[in-house]
């Protein structure tokens, strides 16, 4: 018979450090591309087969092991790092020009990070870009994380009367029991998304519309987004924001424009659409905005 094999648990915490490692880096790019919540959440958005709540899940599960299983490879590897360690401070003392660049540069990033300023920000930019391209009005409840409403709270957000909503769900094949229950319990029990339930409320209904509200999710869009969601081109909107001395271009964010102003992101939105702009609460559905410049649509 051979001899039992030791398990050595210093090579496994090595080993795990490393997959964890990697498991967060894939995580966080995800993460870093993927749509905000109220888009994931109402569409069901996956990558790789998991949602964004479960990419988040393994993130954080692993950022919470990888710290741990840091902990142990320190402790088993103590001597040796400590030996390193030493070897280097020596070293390194003796470069000081070295040391105090590597310093500043960490210290830069940092406060540059933090601030917001390029060329950093450009990384965050280019995240937000990405995020806010998986908005879509396919893709945008008629309100931020509708997911979550009951059927008395939607309808009411709606203008649908409850029963009319427990009605036209029935005549689809989705009974509900009580107005209490939420559009993500009706989903996750009928294994489809908030998105398609609430199309199956709307089928044989006139599509109802969301008008322009705090908390909208308005301050994510850029100038052409809001111009599909109110029906009128990028055009018009562009010569609305500059007959009110606002300079922008189609790819610019409505927050970042308001925040320049002093200004929410409805404010902005509300030149470009008109103050009476009504924006849809579906793909299916896209009035023109009611409110009209005196220039008029070109």
């Amino acid at each position: 018979m051979s001899p039992t094999r030791t398990f050595h648990w210093k090579v496994f915490v090595s080993f795990y450090v490393v997959l964890s490692f990697v498991t967060l880096a894939v995580s966080g790019l995800v993460l870093y591309v993927a749509p905000p919540g109220r888009v994931a959440n109402w569409s069901i958005w996956t990558l790789g087969a998991l949602s964004k709540a479960q990419w988040q899940a393994v993130h954080t599960v692993f950022s919470f092991m990888f710290i741990v299983a840091a902990g142990f490879h320190l402790y088993f590897n103590w001597k040796v790092l400590m030996a390193y360690l030493r070897s280097k401070l020596v070293e390194g003392l003796r470069m000081k020009w070295e040391l105090a660049g590597a310093s500043a540069a960490a210290v830069l990033l940092l406060t540059f990070s933090i601030a917001g300023l390029p060329p950093f920000s450009s990384v965050m930019a280019f995240g937000e870009g990405v995020k806010n391209s998986w908005s879509t009005s396919a893709t945008e409840p008629p309100l931020p994380h509708a997911e979550l409403l009951s059927m008395e709270k939607l309808a009411e957000s709606v203008k649908i009367p409850a029963e009319k909503i427990m009605e036209n769900l029935a005549r689809n094949g989705i009974p509900v029991e009580s107005r209490d229950v939420t559009m993500g319990q009706l989903a996750e029990r009928h294994n489809l998304s908030p998105q398609e339930v609430y199309q199956k409320i709307q089928s044989t209904d006139a599509k109802p519309t969301v008008g322009l509200t705090q908390g909208g999710g308005w301050g994510r869009m850029t100038v052409e987004q809001l111009c599909e969601r109110a029906g009128i081109t990028v055009e018009t909107g562009l010569d609305r924001l500059r007959a009110a001395g606002i300079e922008a271009s189609a790819t610019s964010g409505l927050r970042d424009l308001g925040s320049k102003l002093g200004k929410s992101p409805i404010d902005i939105a509300k030149i470009i659409g008109g103050p009476d702009a009504e924006f849809p609460a579906s793909a299916d559905h896209k009035p023109g905005a009611t409110g009209r410049s005196s220039g008029g649509e070109r």
